[in-house]
């Protein structure tokens, strides 16, 4: 069984890295996500995830998600309505969930026109509802630079946006199953019944 899980785990973070966050992913490949989803789930070594929870705890990489997120967007969309109508492009999707204030957030990173590079925040605090779920409280989205060498003044015009827009609270809730979780790899299924494929990030350490 061992060496079938190893086979089905590559083969998930194989497809789902080539469809860049289900961005380009194609109906095949979604069906074979789902498939080698539901085969893994079968096999979840951690029966009881949020009873190890210290498992969970680290900083995540999103490869694939059908949350219908696109490339292409806005940091309004993003922001879940909140922050101002600025195009940019997603490059990348993080979530970080710690023990310490049961943080439970989701880091998006992006580009703009100008190719200038940002961070949305948007900050989550998760209560254990039972052995594999978690309910999320949503309490406030900001954006900020991603470039050190560039002052807040200097991104927020290139934005085009006023200081006082970057930042707001947000309330909201949503709940998150986790049905699959090793010391690498975590899927989650959400309350719209959308599939989330994680990946450890091993570069930032607990």
């Amino acid at each position: 069984m061992a060496s079938e899980l190893v086979k089905l785990k590559q083969e998930l973070i194989a497809i789902s890295e080539a469809s860049e966050l289900g961005f380009n992913y194609t109906p095949t490949a979604k069906d074979q996500i789902e498939a080698l989803a539901e085969k893994l789930e079968a096999l979840n070594p951690t029966t009881e995830p949020t009873n190890n929870i210290e498992l969970i705890q680290g900083r995540w990489w999103l490869l694939y998600s059908t949350f219908g997120l696109e490339r292409e967007t806005t940091l309004q969309r993003l922001s879940f309505g909140k922050l101002p109508n600025v195009v940019v492009e997603v490059t990348g999707i993080f979530q970080e969930v710690y023990l310490i204030g049961q943080q439970y957030n989701n880091i998006i990173e992006f580009r703009t026109g100008s190719d200038v590079l940002g961070i949305l925040l948007v900050k989550g605090r998760y209560t254990i509802e039972d052995s594999k779920r978690l309910n999320i409280d949503f309490l406030s989205t900001s954006v900020k630079s991603a470039n050190d060498d560039l002052s807040d003044d200097a991104f927020y015009e290139t934005l085009g946006i006023e200081n006082e827009l970057v930042e707001s609270t947000l309330s909201f809730s949503g709940w998150a199953d986790i049905t699959f979780l090793d010391e690498n790899l975590r899927l989650v299924r959400g309350n719209q019944q959308n599939l989330y494929v994680l990946l450890r990030d091993e570069k930032v350490s607990n």
